[in-house]
């Protein structure tokens, strides 16, 4: 059987969110919410950004879980990705 690239791709984002639900789940209260907030604000600045066409996001899957995942540290990852490249 050949796997894709693709495939390990996303059974490798798949590990990666079931090793993050479960330090999630690990945490306390307070630190859970500080990811949700940090997490939902990575998002409305990358949707704010890309709404007002002040630069060109791409927004796939990666982008979206790099944000949803680091939140605000994450958007400025892809922002800075995306003026290098």
């Amino acid at each position: 059987m050949k796997l894709s690239w693709e495939t390990v791709l996303i059974f490798a984002a798949a590990i990666m969110l079931i090793a993050v639900v479960a330090w999630v789940m690990r945490l306390k209260t307070r630190g859970a919410l500080r990811l949700v907030v940090n997490s939902l604000a990575g998002g409305a600045l990358i949707m704010g950004l890309s709404a007002f066409n002040i630069i060109a996001l791409p927004f796939n899957a990666f982008n979206a879980l790099l944000v949803g995942v680091l939140g605000l540290p994450g958007a400025g990852i892809v922002i800075t990705a995306a003026i290098l490249l």
